[in-house]
């Protein structure tokens, strides 16, 4: 097919206005993007953790009583100090006397947080918002407590949720009449009373920390060898299996201050692990939550592993009850810039990062403290020629250097 001139010119002009298009467009791209790749230097705290699983030793003695039939409730509270001859549990002959026993103590709490609501009075300051929060936070933290399995959490928040609550309705000016509660209280008190009868009251022979529960491992390991042990008895204990005890226990006693949490780690994770290190514990899925343990023993290495014992001196009820643990060793602690590693450069003899402020390059220095494959955590210094948070850091590029202007 011929194409005549005027064709031929028409194709031409078209292909001529498709390249002076393109090339506007290249122009306007290259002139809104950066030759250079950059992050936002950000704090960060970080942490170097091994995951293990502990076996709990303490200096336990089990607590005995005279009376092997009967129900047994505790009336001092785990992980509290008694001394001899204090009341730790009562025993009594059904099932029923304790179950009055125990709700008369629940009513005489509920009476007394009544009694000092009757006194709460005023309109709070604060706007309703604030209340609101309060509320989302006690109800959340409610339903968290309700799906654990330990009811001290699950009081401590229903009763957090229930001011929470009380506290917005004395806020906004509402009359709270309790009269008729307390009087339904005192009532079923008054009712039960003569139920809770026909109980024996148990003292501590000696002084030390009350347990009011027994799990079958407390004759596992004699309490004066775990700073002397190998990873193949703490495997043993681990995987040991509890032992049957007599039906005249009702509780333990702990008489030494310090408690031991027995572990094994992978040598290769063992290196920041030293004897006489203070270290953090996080025992997660529980209410310990974080704790402070020195390393007291170090074995050597054994197939891979290394055998560590771990002291505490910390008793609560929370503490109290810990046996088989799955826990995490807080080896390290760090806070400070997070770096990129592909930033870091060395200019005569100095590290440091570039940094791209509006046109500007400039060199600033850093100081590391902690490195990983990919980044660094570098020290906050108050100095404007060292690198500061919220800086842009330049992690990609050539040609670069201290004063160099962007075009």
């Amino acid at each position: 097919m011929k194409i005549n001139k005027n064709q031929a010119k028409n194709i031409f002009l078209a292909i001529a206005g498709v390249c002076i298009i393109l090339y506007f467009v290249y122009q306007v791209i290259q002139m809104n993007s950066n030759p250079y790749k950059t992050e936002i230097a950000l704090e960060r705290d970080i942490k170097n953790t091994v995951s293990t699983k502990a076996f709990v030793v303490r200096d336990e003695e089990y607590l005995t009583t005279d009376n092997t039939i009967g129900t047994v409730v505790s009336i001092a509270e785990d992980g509290k100090r008694v001394a001899r001859g204090d009341s730790v549990a009562v025993v009594f002959q059904n099932t029923d006397s304790a179950a009055a026993y125990v709700r008369i103590n629940e009513l005489t709490k509920e009476i007394d947080y009544y009694n000092q609501l009757k006194n709460r009075v005023g309109i709070g300051t604060n706007a309703p918002s604030s209340y609101n929060n309060l509320i989302n936070n006690a109800c959340i933290n409610f339903i968290s407590a309700s799906r654990g399995e330990i009811d001290s959490n699950y009081h401590t928040a229903l009763n957090d949720f229930r001011d929470a609550i009380t506290t917005r309705q004395l806020a906004v000016g509402k009359e709270l009449s309790v009269d008729a509660k307390l009087a339904e209280l005192e009532a079923e008190l008054v009712s039960l009373q003569a139920k809770a009868t026909g109980y024996t009251t148990v003292a501590s022979p000696n002084p030390g920390y009350y347990i009011g529960s027994v799990d079958g491992f407390e004759n596992a390991i004699n309490y004066d060898k775990v700073t002397s042990i190998n990873c193949a008895t703490i495997n043993s204990l681990l995987t040991s299996q509890k032992q049957n005890v007599s039906g005249n226990v009702m509780g333990k006693l702990v008489d030494e201050f310090d408690w031991y949490l027995l572990c094994t780690v992978p040598y290769n994770e063992s290196g920041d692990i030293e004897v006489n290190k203070t270290v953090s514990v996080n025992v997660p899925n529980t209410a310990v939550g974080v704790i402070k343990c020195t390393v007291v023993y170090k074995g050597d290495k054994e197939d891979d592993s290394v055998a560590v014992v771990l002291k505490c001196n910390i008793m609560n009820r929370d503490v109290a009850n810990l046996r088989m643990e799955n826990i995490e060793i807080i080896t390290n602690e760090y806070t400070g810039i997070r770096i990129n590693n592909k930033a870091i450069r060395e200019v005569d003899g100095e590290k440091g990062v570039y940094v791209q402020r509006g046109n500007i390059i400039s060199f600033k220095k850093i100081n590391i403290l902690h490195s990983t494959e990919d980044y660094s955590i570098i020290e906050k210094v108050d100095d404007s020629s060292y690198v500061r948070q919220y800086d842009t850091i330049i992690t990609e590029g050539v040609d670069l250097y201290d004063g160099k202007v962007i075009s």
